[in-house]
């Protein structure tokens, strides 16, 4: 899988955990509307793709 198929798998799974009840946070309690997939050689990141993730049901 390349890295859009692998954004899209992650991100397909987020929405389906959404959509049981589930929702992601920063371990602060802050939600999270934004998260990158990246691709990294050497310690260093070459490419990278937002992933579509719902929006956030609680503040």
């Amino acid at each position: 899988m390349n890295l859009s198929e692998h954004a899209k798998a992650i991100g397909d799974a987020i929405k389906a955990a959404h959509a049981d009840g589930f929702e992601l946070d920063d371990s602060d309690g802050e939600p999270i509307d934004r998260l990158d997939l990246n691709t990294v050689s050497d310690g260093r990141i070459d490419d990278w793709i937002a992933l579509d993730l719902p929006t956030p049901t609680f503040h």
